[in-house]
């Protein structure tokens, strides 16, 4: 199971990860030279990407809670949750 958890928090920190490279390409200079227009569009992109990644960390959150919540109801009802 602990190999369960490493995919909880490996993919949300990969996802984290890809904003902050989106972030920093934008920053390189590209982001001054676009047109106002698809400045608009990356914008509304990362806000996008932004409340997704909002969304799946509590998600993931609620995950965790069902899990730890089995895991003691296993061993309180003495039989192995597996």
């Amino acid at each position: 199971m602990s190999g369960f958890f490493g995919v909880l928090i490996v993919v949300p920190l990969l996802a984290l990860a890809g904003l902050v490279a989106l972030i920093a390409w934008l920053f390189q200079g590209s982001f001054a030279r676009r047109q106002p227009q698809e400045r608009v569009d990356e914008t509304r992109m990362i806000q996008e990407i932004y409340n997704a990644l909002s969304r799946m960390e509590e998600r993931v959150e609620v995950l965790e809670t069902l899990l730890i919540e089995d895991a003691r109801r296993g061993k309180e009802g003495g039989h192995d949750p597996a």
